[in-house]
């Protein structure tokens, strides 16, 4: 696995995990704060991640 491979799937499990942090499976609820600072993190996962496939395409 090469290094953009590996920051990718780094990338996309923080972002699975942040995901879970706000479905209703998770057992702690976040605060309105708590969720919005996390979607502002998940959106700026998931255009670091873009930017990752985009070098390697």
């Amino acid at each position: 696995m090469n290094d953009q491979q590996r920051q990718l799937k780094e990338e996309l499990e923080a972002i699975g995990h942040g995901l879970f942090m706000i479905s209703p499976d998770c057992i702690r609820a976040l605060s309105t704060h708590e969720e919005e600072e996390l979607i502002e993190q998940l959106r700026a996962r998931v255009e670091k991640a873009i930017k990752l496939l985009d070098k390697a395409g």
